[in-house]
């Protein structure tokens, strides 16, 4: 039987690039070699002219393009995957070589890309126009999810509870003014991101500024919500045509929010599955979860992150592209299910060849 090629996507120009290497070695290294042949693909290879990229970002593109693809990471690693990001770093082929019939064309596309670049619509824009099957949401969906503020507006649109807030463009005396309009403690975050790079609580009006300012080095747009005060509850849902979803987990951590650390280090965190909550709340949050998938029209995967506060069950955001890193929630959340993450992963991938094969009919 010919073996399925799997191009992996994974590294690319996000803030989020190294958690993106360790899940992508985790999830070639799951793959049965019997049935797939996997490889680690870097879009940074497809973006040395884009401007919106660092001068240093293209030219370690041009370099995987050059033959020169051993792209060691350049800073302060996740605690506890700094082998598994240094050897996928050693492993990564040009994705130009795979995606395109030039090369060694792949049958299907992983993408383990988080952020910008990758889970935002603009990578599936390109895989459907190139006419290859990849997991997860197609471009709307992917756009959606990923500019906070639309997805708020669609997700209330739909009958969910979402935080009340106001986007604002940088630190100006305007826009300043309408954030303290909030009221504190108030969280602010860049309206599209992910893995919470750039966001935090703040609770002295002093320190809103400085806030909104670190992160608006990672989106232009900072949204600066109330801050909810509950239990931090995240839903997962898979499936393409009759989404399931899967355990509710509540997320402990000793830090203030469940930030990239509290998230990626291990030991960040305690991730409960299922969660301690009364099943009338966890069959609740289930529900939050398979409305949210549906308003945004995800496909195969995503994650919603909600706070159980009194009698509200308030969405903070949906993930098209969970995490499959070992510490990762949707892989906790399927392994109580009684699926195991190789059989995740292959899951998700032949939900990717199911949708393609339906498109071609």
């Amino acid at each position: 039987m010919k073996k399925i090629r799997v191009g992996v996507l994974t590294g690319g120009a996000s803030a989020e690039r190294d958690i993106s290497l360790a899940a992508g070695a985790q999830i070639q290294r799951v793959l049965p070699t019997d049935k797939y042949d996997v490889v680690l693909l870097d879009p940074l290879a497809l973006m040395v002219r884009n401007p919106m990229l660092t001068e240093e970002q293209r030219a370690r593109g041009r370099a995987l393009l050059s033959g020169g693809g051993r792209l060691e990471p350049t800073h302060e690693l996740p605690k506890g995957l700094e082998s598994e990001i240094s050897a996928a770093s050693k492993a990564l082929v040009p994705a130009t070589r795979a995606i395109t019939d030039a090369g060694d064309p792949v049958d299907v596309v992983f993408i383990s890309l988080y952020g910008t670049w990758g889970e935002d619509g603009r990578m599936q824009g390109l895989l459907d126009t190139l006419g290859i099957p990849y997991t997860g949401s197609g471009v709307l969906a992917s756009a959606l999810a990923m500019d906070k503020v639309m997805a708020k507006t669609v997700l209330a649109a739909a009958g969910l509870d979402v935080p009340k807030g106001v986007v604002v463009n940088g630190v100006t005396g305007a826009g300043l003014e309408r954030a303290r309009g909030v009221g504190l403690p108030s969280f602010v975050k860049p309206v599209g991101g992910g893995s919470s790079v750039g966001a935090a609580i703040v609770r002295r009006a002093e320190d809103l500024g400085q806030a909104i300012a670190d992160a608006a080095r990672y989106d232009a747009r900072v949204l600066v919500e109330e801050y909810l005060a509950g239990r931090e509850l995240t839903v997962a849902v898979i499936g393409n045509d009759e989404p399931q979803a899967l355990p509710v987990i509540e997320i402990v951590t000793d830090r203030e929010f469940f930030d990239y650390k509290a998230k990626y280090d291990t030991g960040g965190s305690e991730e409960i599955v299922p969660a301690p909550i009364p099943d009338d709340v966890a069959q609740r949050a289930q529900a939050v979860g398979l409305k949210a998938h549906a308003a945004l029209g995800c496909r195969g995967m995503s994650r919603t992150d909600i706070v159980w506060a009194g009698d509200r069950l308030i969405v903070l955001e949906v993930n098209t592209i969970p995490g499959m890193t070992a510490n990762s929630l949707l892989p906790k959340a399927a392994k109580a299910a009684g699926i195991e993450f190789g059989d995740l992963v292959g899951r998700l991938i032949g939900w990717a060849l199911d949708d393609a094969q339906r498109r071609r009919r």
